[in-house]
């Protein structure tokens, strides 16, 4: 019975909003940190007109090297953070496919896009889902 019990707890430890950069230069440099959640702010604003509630944060291509294309990733988090309508995800990750296709080519921009279709949706307990500012136990997911 112990088992089960530490299997979800598991699960829902993944579900957990990250609550610090993993990438440099927003790991160590607080200004450089507090300048992009500004940023993500005042996007996730002018498209929702509301903010989540857990800060914005950025692991950079989440389980993918820089090779280029870092940028995309931050700009992809940005939306991921912020989560919306199903449309718009299929929109930001469009967004994402034609960014990483610009820098490195369109073989592998359809395979990060297939990843991050796959192991992104908003109800799969990752820390970043589509709308990980927002609360995943509650059942928000960015939907409001």
């Amino acid at each position: 019975m112990t088992r089960p019990r530490l299997t979800l707890a598991a699960v829902l430890a993944c579900a957990c909003t990250p609550t610090v950069h993993h990438l440099a230069p927003y790991r160590s440099d607080p200004t450089a940190a507090e300048a992009l959640e500004r940023r993500a702010e005042t996007r996730c604003t002018h498209l929702r007109g509301v903010i989540p509630p857990h800060h914005f944060t950025t692991d950079g291509c989440s389980m993918w090297p820089d090779d280029g294309w870092v940028w995309c990733c931050v700009e992809h988090d940005m939306a991921y953070w912020c989560g919306g309508t199903s449309a718009e995800r299929k929109r930001a990750d469009a967004t994402f496919r034609d960014c990483v296709s610009a820098v490195h080519g369109a073989p592998i921009a359809w395979l990060m896009y297939a990843g991050v279709r796959m192991g992104g949706a908003p109800w799969e307990p990752f820390p970043w889902r589509w709308g990980y500012g927002w609360d995943y136990c509650l059942g928000d997911n960015g939907r409001r």
